[in-house]
């Protein structure tokens, strides 16, 4: 069968190849079926020009992959299939399904989720599909929607062999294809490509949805087989630069290490970094002295805030007063350093808010975010402030981004947003940061960025 799957596009600023997607196809390839990914993010369409690209491909079944980040454009995307070609199978999964399979479900009028990892449930459910066979409920990880009730098995189990699995379609998802503009915008050399690791995370930060989506134990691949795509990348893809985009790269240091030993004896010339983050308290001289000889120029951590009683209440196992050392570590190895952090966490007061300011002016960061909280369906924050409200109220998905306010306690949207400028602009408006941040922005950039700007100025 001809399956399209298409990644919503979203307001988010960066473009990175969608990695869920590439490991899916390459599994319904390895069924016998014809994958083809409509990336609707890079392209940047919506609503009815969005259908028509997906359409135009003339699919037997269409797989939509959601974020809680993408959820509206999802929605949007799914009416306008169904108005132009009703008798299209039509399964969703991702994120945001596997955190709220009954809602996602009947709210976007899908009769088909798929929770969990899909590598293996997606294509058995399109050989059903192809073959005329009954969806009898006997499918683990297979949500079924009928007559306004959703039925959801048990999960499939996590997958433990991850080396078992396929490299990514890359020849569908080609990073020279892709704009300049990956996760966190700034990098040193292009094309860019992301690569997972491992899956899973055993900490349980109350912002974070890790743990529902890829479980709290962690699964890595061997190195071989990680740094066998990178070769791959870089041969056939011309590939110079790598993002490790793990929950948690650096969790086990022999993991990470044999990764960078096994790069640096292939010479493949690359450089690479982690723009989704790692923890600082991970780190040893050894470990990143090994990572910079490998091709490490930046490493990003989750500090997430600068008062040490938001943090425990928030279930971050990080203690604040080891994390400026650590930091100045890593520069010293003459690695670039990247702090994020969340304004508007549980237990958020003025004074807190302050308290990480200080902290990020302090610290040596080369560049920090600050994001607003946002509650993603699947974390502790979402179970109890969201759902855990019972009123019945529709949720506000508008809401499920970095820029949006969700107050959780004294302080309002208009002071969040007044605080989030504030940090931002307290942390760049110093002449070095300023520098680095103009010296790394390449003209490409640039339009996102002023972007960027205006979201954290409105």
């Amino acid at each position: 069968m001809k399956v399209v799957l298409a990644a919503p596009n979203s307001k988010a600023h960066t473009i990175t190849p969608p990695l869920g997607l590439g490991y899916l196809a390459a599994s319904l390839r390895k069924g016998g079926h014809e994958p083809v990914i409509v990336d609707l993010a890079k392209l940047r369409l919506n609503g009815d020009r969005a259908a028509a690209a997906v359409l135009a491909e003339a699919p037997d079944i269409v797989g939509i992959s959601i974020l809680s980040t993408a959820y509206l454009p999802a929605r949007e995307l799914i009416r306008s299939i169904r108005d132009r070609r009703p008798e299209v199978p039509l399964a969703v999964g991702g994120p945001h399904v596997t955190a709220l399979p009954e809602d996602a479900l009947n709210d976007l009028e899908v009769d088909l989720g798929v929770i969990g990892e899909g590598e293996h449930v997606f294509p058995e459910l399109v050989d059903r599909i192809a073959s005329g066979k009954q969806l009898n409920g006997d499918m683990p990880s297979l949500c079924r929607r009928r007559n306004g009730r959703v039925d959801c098995p048990a999960r499939a189990p996590f997958l433990k062999d991850l080396d078992s699995l396929p490299f990514p379609a890359w020849d569908l998802i080609d990073p020279r294809t892709y704009p300049d503009l990956p996760h966190q915008l700034l990098h040193k050399r292009f094309p860019v490509a992301p690569v997972m690791t491992s899956r899973g995370c055993p900490f349980d930060c109350s912002f974070c949805a890790s743990t529902t989506l890829w479980g709290r134990g962690w699964r890595t691949r061997s190195p071989e087989n990680v740094v066998d795509e990178i070769e791959m990348l870089v041969r056939d893809y011309q590939v110079k630069e790598i993002h490790f985009e793990d929950d948690n790269f650096t969790l086990k240091g022999s993991h990470a290490a044999a990764i960078c030993e096994e790069i640096i004896r292939r010479r493949l010339g690359i450089v690479w970094c982690t723009p989704n983050g790692v923890r600082v308290d991970s780190l040893t001289k050894g470990m990143v002295s090994l990572m910079k000889r490998s091709g490490c120029y930046a490493l990003a951590f989750g500090i997430e805030s600068g008062s040490q009683s938001v943090l425990d209440r928030n279930n971050k196992k990080l203690d604040l007063d080891k994390v400026a050392a650590r930091v100045e570590m890593v520069k010293r190895q003459g690695i670039e350093t990247h702090g994020f952090f969340i304004v508007g966490l549980p237990g958020e007061t003025v004074d807190t808010i302050k308290e990480t300011i200080r902290f990020a002016r302090r610290a040596p960061f080369d560049r920090a975010n600050f994001a607003l909280l946002a509650p993603l369906p699947g974390s502790d924050i979402f179970q109890k402030c969201i759902l855990g409200r019972g009123n019945g109220a529709k949720i506000d998905y508008s809401a499920f981004n970095y820029f949006t306010p969700f107050p959780m306690g004294e302080l309002d949207a208009r002071a969040l947003n007044k605080w989030q400028r504030r940090a931002v602009f307290s942390f760049y408006g110093r002449p070095r940061q300023l520098w680095h941040l103009a010296h790394h922005t390449r003209p490409a950039q640039l339009k996102e960025i002023f972007k960027a700007l205006i979201h954290y100025s409105t």
